[in-house]
């Protein structure tokens, strides 16, 4: 089942949020073999979601024993980033996305789904992120000579 995180707060009293998924049991694990598949998967992803590429999707190779193995995708957001780690001998996933704009975890779900199938949801963590972080950038730039004019503890 699919839950929609609320928070209860207005998406203005933070500076974003950050999802991080781990998913099990994958149904199909073909893609997770497969640069070009997951390059493709990324940029549906930030497009589905409504986010800016910047920079990527860069895919890499992990090559060692099955527990290591795998391939992981980054994007470099305006908004952020999403990075994807893949683990296709276990049939696991891991997720990551970190976003300054309001983003469905659905939408992210919907598109992981098209990319393997089935899965379960094993871990999941939906984080806000910059709760005292102002959005106008005045006081987001005095907040951040303030601390760094702080001493070190």
């Amino acid at each position: 089942m699919i839950r929609r995180h609320v928070t209860g707060h207005p998406a203005e009293d933070h500076y974003g949020d950050e999802l991080t998924l781990r998913l099990s049991g994958v149904a199909d694990t073909r893609a997770l073999h497969d640069d070009d598949a997951l390059h493709t998967f990324m940029r549906d992803l930030v497009a589905r979601i409504g986010m800016t590429v910047i920079a990527g999707p860069l895919v890499a190779t992990e090559e060692g024993p099955p527990h290591q193995a795998g391939k992981s995708a980054v994007v470099i957001l305006a908004e952020s980033h999403a990075a994807i780690h893949t683990y296709p001998w276990l049939g696991e996933i891991f997720v990551n996305i970190f976003s300054c704009k309001p983003f469905r975890e659905e939408d992210v779900l919907d598109e992981l789904a098209g990319l393997v199938g089935g899965f379960e949801v094993t871990e999941r963590s939906l984080t806000r992120r910059g709760e005292d972080w102002p959005r106008a950038l005045g006081p987001a730039s005095r907040l951040w000579r303030s601390q760094r004019r702080r001493p070190a503890a």
